[in-house]
């Protein structure tokens, strides 16, 4: 099986010195197997280069390659591996080169798994016996069925099954007959139900948090409940750490108690951002958040932003609402200038909202009362006279964003919708009442070798009977780095002379291919096109290229774009940081 004679008086027909050794040669493998066999073996290789190594080495890799080789392949299944090695000279330098017939991997001829205690009624756990793998007939190979015997073990435990053991793992080989019987038993125990859950270092008033709890004292035990807990306690961003477990030690009558250890977070947080874009000019945004300003867990939040084309100051008090739907009720304050293409307004609004997640969607209900200023025009003979109008509104608003994807800030596979839904009416002084709907979708599609595609569109519509009044804030525009790349922040709408009107209706849509350059960088070619029109839409199409880099703080986009039509056609640089959905 293992003729090291050959090899050894091979290479004591070499001077007794430093030898330059070449790279392993192997035959008789497919690529796969050729590759797990050169990462077991410890040879010192650098591509197709020589590496000197004393002759006491080159004698210590002689006399334990033929098992390393054999031992590699053993736990993939293949026990009757035949091995011959050789030196070569080649110049002044040397060459082991191994032959290698792996023969056929021993198959499973006989699996036997029992599982004895209530476990054995767990139409769950029968899933996981019935998967079980390696299954009769395929090869033995020792991973998968360690990893298998495992997954096992975890899902008693994921069931509550804390008193599970391994009563028989026995696996025989016969090598004559290329055959592996597998017997396995385990004894699950009772399955415990949910003790009381405790909270400790949290500092809020008692039973707040108990409000997440969405599982009752005496229910069976499901980990997929306590990880729900975590992810609900995470959202609250109160802390900085959440353990979860079951006090296995103090488990009695058939319940078991659950302990979540709290650490809290800064109790102050602060952000800061800035941007820049040839159309959009510079700015800065300034934000502070308490994440708890009582025992009663309230929060604050204020932002302040600066741009060329708009300022904004926020404020929003929030409420915690656990009882049936995670979220926060809402009480905040908007005040903003923005300034359009030949036009401005400025407006103050009141929002009351409640929020609240359901598995994969993100709701939001409010009520929102809305006071606007803003530019309109009288048309005149040579130009448009403008003049200020305002206009109050009064509006219950609903927004439903539902988000899946394999990875949060870098996907390979996601797609988002957004609907939007406002209805209302202006009651100070056309009283004419409106409803604006709007839909928006991405998708991001993986492609070969780390390549994306990510795809984009957005409808939206406004009912009303004066338009005229209708606040200019809520109308549509397109233009921007999240919406037509080459024109600038809602440049693209309905125009009047030189005045921006804003559209009753948006259509919006993107294609971008994304090249994967390593890990941090990519670059991307896209077309985008859009308008915010009156009644017939005239498309606005922007091209461009840009670079994308994986930052340790999310995503981050460079892109030059042209924008082929609009008041100012050109060239616009758009830097956005943040994720793809």
């Amino acid at each position: 099986m293992r003729p090291l004679i050959p090899l050894l008086l091979g290479f004591c027909a070499f001077p007794a010195q430093a030898t330059q050794l070449l790279p392993l040669r192997i035959n008789g493998l497919d690529p796969l197997l050729e590759a797990h066999v050169r990462a077991a073996i410890a040879l010192p290789e650098a591509d197709e280069d020589a590496v000197e190594v004393s002759e006491g080495r080159l004698a210590y890799y002689a006399g334990n390659i033929n098992r390393q080789v054999e031992d590699s392949l053993e736990p993939l299944g293949y026990y009757s591996v035949t091995v011959r090695s050789r030196l070569e000279r080649e110049g002044e330098a040397v060459r082991i080169v191994l032959d290698i017939v792996p023969g056929s991997p021993v198959t499973v001829r006989r699996r036997a798994l029992q599982m004895d205690g209530a476990a054995g009624n767990d139409r769950f756990i029968g899933f996981w016996l019935e998967g079980f793998e390696p299954a009769e007939g395929e090869p033995f190979v020792h991973g998968t069925y360690e990893d298998n015997k495992a997954a096992i073990g975890q899902a008693l435990l994921d069931r509550g099954y804390f008193d599970q053991r391994n009563t028989e793992h026995a696996v025989r080989v016969t090598r004559a007959e290329g055959a592996a019987d597998i017997d396995l038993a385990w004894d699950s125990g009772p399955r415990y139900r949910y003790g009381a859950v405790r909270f400790e270092g949290h500092g809020f008033e008692p039973g707040l948090l108990d409000k997440l709890v969405d599982f009752e004292r005496g229910k069976p035990y499901s980990q997929p409940q306590i990880n729900r807990l975590q992810e609900s306690l995470g959202k609250l961003d109160y802390f900085s750490s959440i353990q979860i477990v079951p006090e296995l030690e103090a488990k009695q009558d058939g319940e078991v108690p659950i302990l979540v250890n709290l650490t809290r977070a800064q109790r102050t947080s602060q952000h800061a951002s800035a941007r820049f874009g040839t159309k959009t000019g510079f700015g800065v945004e300034y934000g502070v958040e308490r994440r708890w300003i009582n025992r009663r867990g309230h929060k604050l939040d204020a932002s302040a932003a600066w741009a060329q084309n708009e300022q904004s100051f926020t404020t929003l008090y929030r409420i915690p609402a656990f009882q049936w739907l995670d979220g926060w009720y809402g009480i905040g304050l908007v005040a903003r200038n923005e300034e359009y293409t030949g036009s401005s307004s400025r407006y103050l609004e009141a929002v009351f909202s409640r929020s609240g997640q359901i598995r994969k969607w993100e709701l939001l209900a409010s009520v929102n009362v809305r006071r606007e200023r803003f530019d309109e025009f009288i048309p005149d003979i040579d130009q448009n006279v403008p003049f200020d109008l305002y206009t109050s509104v009064l509006y219950p608003e609903f927004n439903a964003v539902w988000r899946d994807s394999d990875d949060a800030n870098y996907p390979r596979d996601g797609r988002a919708w957004h609907y939007q839904l406002r209805t209302g009416y202006e009651f100070s002084e056309s009283k004419a009442p409106f409803v604006q709907a709007g839909v928006k979708h991405k998708r991001v599609l993986g492609l070969d070798n780390g390549n994306r595609l990510l795809l984009r569109a957005e409808l939206g519509a406004i009912w009303t009977p004066d338009y005229a009044l209708f606040p200019p804030s809520l109308r549509y525009y397109a233009g921007g780095d999240q919406s037509v790349r080459g024109y600038g922040y809602k440049e693209i709408g309905q125009y009047i002379g030189n005045y921006n009107f804003g559209g009753r209706y948006l259509t919006v849509a993107s294609a971008e291919y994304e090249h994967r350059l390593n890990a941090e960088w990519a670059v991307a070619g896209f077309i985008d096109v859009g308008d915010a029109f009156d009644r017939k839409p005239s498309p606005h199409l922007g091209v461009g290229a840009g670079a994308r880099w994986r930052s340790p703080i999310g995503p981050v986009r460079f892109d030059l774009a042209y924008g082929f039509d609009g008041p100012k056609p050109g060239i616009g640089i758009h830097f956005a940081i943040g994720p793809d959905l």
